[in-house]
């Protein structure tokens, strides 16, 4: 059984020879694009607000300085859930987690429709994040049923599900409330997530855990590893950073679109098509990172968040251009956030589940601070005030990344 790493004894990194011999049976393509889609379903459920973060906040009488807050409760409610679901992945087989997890987010989805006050409404959006851990289960266990050669490939293909939900939720969101009215949209989102968790048991395979650890003795060990592993806390940062950046864009971006140019819920929707459609491209990027280094991959990918925030700032009054920086955004998100779990699924193989945990709930911690931000400063200073707050997170992130730039695997 694996020793749990001490502040003087850091983590193992797995040889491929070690991993070959763990790695039994190599995962299909099938099975991969499999999760992938099933990745993709399931993030998608925190990101149906954002287009109708206008829409619900009429509905609910909340001021405008508080739009922001729907996006954000569930970013804060799925890091809740990374600290106190996602490490028992470690120990408990990840098909009993799914049999729990996704019903019970399907029942935070139901209780958005028919909440009668905005109370409800603000617990509803935490526990569809709290419950929202599928996307954070299913990588760490494929990167277990895939040899090292397969690794940076498996893990773009998820990476990628993950990135092309979170954009086309956009799309999907707008499009049924546009027709149907906003509060269609959860119900249909609560059908879906049933629906995954009979696929999801169809692929995912009973595991062996290597450890049989006390749940106080698993939380304190993702902390032992936030305060002594240096990749850890690098991919972390960068990660908040980076996804801060890219929610300070769409929470701002829906209320410029609206707003200034008088944008429906259903065209705001039809934005994240455009994003969807570059955030495919992440296996291309996998192999560009491993060619040219993950560190170098990151750095550059951070430098180009930047340019991307240029073009929104010199660019605010043209649509087409705008979209040119929306494409720019979308494919350096995805590069960074590839390069970061390539570099943290190549360390010990028994804690993946807990390093993921760790830089996820960092990753959603930033987007949640940065969303809110976001709308305060949209509420303040318009369009160019989050344009602040997004150019601000990836300065932050990118100083980090170039100062670090070598600590890779």
């Amino acid at each position: 059984m694996p020793n749990e790493p001490t502040p003087d004894d850091p983590i193992e990194v797995v040889s491929p020879q070690a991993l070959s011999r763990e790695s039994s049976v190599d995962m299909s393509e099938r099975e991969m694009h499999g999760l992938s889609l099933i990745v993709c379903v399931a993030i998608a459920n925190g990101y149906y607000i954002q287009p109708l973060i206008a829409e619900v906040g009429h509905y609910f009488a909340l001021p405008v300085r508080l739009w922001g807050l729907l996006p954000a409760l569930t970013q804060l409610g799925l890091a809740t859930g990374l600290v106190t679901l996602l490490p028992l992945a470690d120990t408990v087989q990840p098909r009993r987690m799914l049999c729990i997890v996704l019903p019970l987010q399907a029942l935070a989805l139901l209780a958005i429709p028919v909440i009668p006050s905005s109370y409800g409404l603000f617990a509803s959006c935490f526990a569809i994040g709290l419950f929202g851990i599928t996307p954070y289960l299913l990588p760490p266990y494929a990167s277990t049923r895939v040899r090292p050669k397969r690794l940076a490939h498996v893990t773009a293909v998820l990476t990628r599900g993950v990135i092309v939900g979170i954009l086309l939720a956009r799309a999907v969101s707008g499009l049924i409330a546009g027709s149907f009215g906003w509060r269609a949209v959860y119900w249909t989102a609560a059908a879906l997530t049933i629906g995954l968790l009979a696929m999801a048991l169809g692929i995912v395979r009973p595991t062996t855990t290597g450890q049989r650890k006390s749940y106080g003795s698993l939380l304190l060990s993702m902390i032992r590893l936030a305060r002594t592993e240096r990749k850890l806390q690098i991919a972390a940062f960068t990660q908040a950073t980076t996804f801060g950046s890219f929610n300070a864009f769409w929470v701002g971006a829906t209320l410029y679109l609206s707003q200034h140019f008088g944008w429906s819920v259903s065209a705001i929707g039809l934005v994240g098509l455009v994003a969807a459609a570059s955030a495919a491209t992440a296996p291309i990027f996998a192999r560009a990172a491993n060619r040219f280094g993950l560190g170098r991959a990151r750095s550059g990918a951070m430098a180009a968040t930047l340019v991307a925030w240029a073009i929104f700032i010199l660019c605010r009054s043209n649509i087409p251009l705008m979209a040119v920086g929306l494409i720019v955004l979308d494919v350096a998100s995805v590069t960074v956030d590839i390069s970061n779990r390539t570099m943290l699924y190549r360390l010990a193989q028994d804690m993946r589940s807990r390093l993921n945990a760790v830089y996820t709930i960092s990753m959603f911690v930033g987007g949640s601070v940065f969303s809110l931000a976001s709308g305060l400063a949209y509420a303040d200073a318009g369009w160019l005030g989050s344009c602040a707050v997004g150019a601000f997170a990836a300065i932050l992130g990118l100083i980090v990344s170039l100062h670090h730039g070598t600590a890779e695997i």
